[in-house]
């Protein structure tokens, strides 16, 4: 193997346990048109019509993978078969959609999206559709719910993209297939040429951002380290300094997305707020992370002196957040999966309501006045994994080009200084790169309104309550917590904690000891009786080990004494809501 393919940290991943030829579902027929599949999931009743769902899956938020036309021309690393090829496509559990004139023209998967550039150039991005949207399957059937985890293997599908790159740069037959599809047959020289330069320098980008996240052990589908993929973009490659990597070690599932607007903090560990610009903040900061291309350049003459660089679109990411406002949680299908017992729902309310509501409020699903408040339980008391929260909260990183910068008044936090120091916490990096963008780019009138509301909200979230202003910014801050959520549609969103630790809500009302600590994720199947997908190995599915870093599945021990009918009752109550 060519040295510099060697280097690549996520090949030796796709030789090792991403899939492979020999491990691909059965793939639908389809009637001979690029994209189509004769068969498609049906809907459940979550408040969106076809227009509806067709903007949220394929209005671009400006990210950009590679140009569409390589998108289209790469073939996969071992063979001739293409990177963008249906099959291939399936067998890392993206949803395949059926082209649609007006919306989807190429048929491509939920959540994949042509953008274009000034030049009007197409380059294939990612919608928040791809990352949340989930299938719902049982004895032949299949449901498409809106905003649910998806199951796909994200990381190991954009490392088959780079090392895709990298096999066509050093196999002659696979550069001249390749340039045909993109330049034709009769191509200049000095076109072809250009090409491989340009396909030279695409390649080492991916290449070292592969290698920026690698860690030794596979995330699996239905996970990923969003947080340590957004530090890394911004830490390390938009202020040019490599000694800030670090690995992104602590994947977690794909948050359910309905009622994200209306949270006052939404993620995992609350860390993101939601009151006046606080979804610009969040959803700019995820683009960042899915191929926004953020670069922050220092320029002495200009004012202000930094420049942010990139192509999110603002604008698109104001009107995915309005459509995400009217999105409803999905109830349970019973025209999909067998019929709750009423009975035993009953008892089990009673049991929620005198152990769980405390913590997980109830609310209603399809009230648009509906407004939830985070309860943040510390690491301490809820005994999950630590590795997201404390990542965040500890990672450290030089400021670069940034040292003696102004800190953004969007993203200064009582007690931080007015300028960077030479180190500072990777999370205020982060927010002063999104921050750069939206003074740059929100509308001034938004960005006037929701300034006060957002930097309040934002030091009450980040900050101990009376803390002293001089005190270090990492003194100041909260403890490491996790957030816990109304559990309305919980049955669509397994795996179960936050790092998918736990298969069903059975396995959760174990005793932590107790756990199955092995098991497969990827499957769409529904267990409908233990409440999560099926846990057996299939293609298209990998293994999750719970003795590895950031994969416990320990803590969160509340029902645990509840004697087994009593949990049956529970979990058949939890199906209600």
């Amino acid at each position: 193997m060519n040295t510099k393919l060697k280097m690549l940290g996520c090949c030796a991943a796709l030789l090792i346990g991403c899939p492979d030829d020999n491990n691909k579902p059965t793939p639908p027929k389809t009637d001979g048109k690029p994209g189509y599949a004769s068969k498609t999931p049906g809907y459940l009743d979550q408040n969106w019509d076809h227009e509806t769902r067709m903007e949220w899956w394929y209005t671009s938020q400006g990210s950009r993978l590679l140009p569409y036309d390589w998108f289209l021309a790469l073939e996969r690393p071992d063979s001739k078969e293409l990177v963008s090829s249906k099959e291939n496509l399936e067998q890392y559990r993206f949803v395949a959609w059926p082209a649609d004139p007006k919306w989807n023209p190429d048929g491509l998967p939920v959540g994949f999206v042509a953008d274009k550039d000034a030049e009007g150039h197409r380059h294939l991005g990612f919608t928040c559709a791809a990352c949340h949207t989930g299938i719902a399957a049982y004895k032949g059937k299949e449901y498409l719910v809106e905003g649910a985890p998806a199951h796909h293997d994200f990381d190991c599908f954009t490392a088959e993209i780079a090392t895709s790159m990298q096999k066509t740069l050093i196999d002659e037959d696979k550069f001249s297939r390749f340039s045909k599809r993109i330049l034709g047959a009769n191509a200049k020289p000095a076109d072809i040429i250009a090409l491989k330069e340009m396909l030279t320098r695409e390649s080492t980008k991916h290449e070292q951002r592969v290698k920026n996240n690698y860690i030794p052990h596979l995330n699996g589908y239905a996970r990923l380290d969003a947080f340590g993929s957004i530090f890394n973009e911004v830490v390390v490659t938009a202020i040019n300094e490599p000694p800030n990597v670090k690995p992104a070690d602590a994947p977690v599932s794909y948050p359910m997305l309905w009622d994200t607007p209306q949270h006052d903090r939404v993620q995992w560990n609350g860390s993101a707020v939601n009151p006046g610009i606080g979804a610009y903040v969040r959803n700019t900061g995820e683009v960042v992370g899915v191929y926004g291309d953020l670069i922050i350049e220092k320029n002495a003459t200009a004012n202000p002196p930094v420049n942010f660089k990139h192509h999110i679109n603002i604008k698109n990411l104001g009107r995915l957040e309005e459509i995400l406002t009217t999105l409803w949680s999905p109830l349970w299908p019973e025209k999909l999966l067998p019929a709750i017992d009423q009975t035993k729902a009953q008892h089990g309310k009673q049991l929620f309501e005198a152990d769980c509501i405390s913590c997980h409020q109830a609310i209603k699903r399809d009230d648009p006045n509906r407004k939830i408040v985070a309860t943040m339980i510390p690491l301490p008391d809820i005994g999950t994994d630590p590795t997201m929260a404390t990542n965040i909260v500890t990672r450290l990183s030089k400021t670069g080009i940034l040292e003696g910068q102004p800190v953004p008044p969007l993203c200064k936090l009582d007690p931080n200084p007015d300028k960077f120091a030479p180190q500072s916490l990777s999370l205020q990096l982060v927010r002063a790169g999104v921050g750069g963008i939206l003074q740059k780019d929100l509308d001034p009138a938004i960005l006037k309104e929701g300034f006060l509301p957002f930097r309040e909200a934002a030091r009450k979230a980040a900050c101990k309550d009376n803390c002293d202003p001089a005190t270090d910014a990492t003194k100041c801050l909260r403890p490491p917590s996790y957030k816990a959520r109304p559990l309305n549609g919980i049955w669509a969103s397994a795996p179960y904690l936050h790092n998918g630790s736990v298969p069903n809500l059975w396995e959760l009302l174990q005793k932590p000891e107790k756990r199955v600590s092995a098991f497969n994720v990827g499957s769409w199947e529904i267990d409908p009786v233990k409440v999560g997908f099926v846990t057996a190995a299939e293609p298209a599915t990998s293994s999750f080990n719970t003795a590895l870093p950031g994969n416990s599945n320990k803590g969160h021990d509340y029902g645990t004494e509840l004697s087994d009918q009593d949990k049956w009752d529970l979990i058949e109550y939890l199906k209600t809501l």
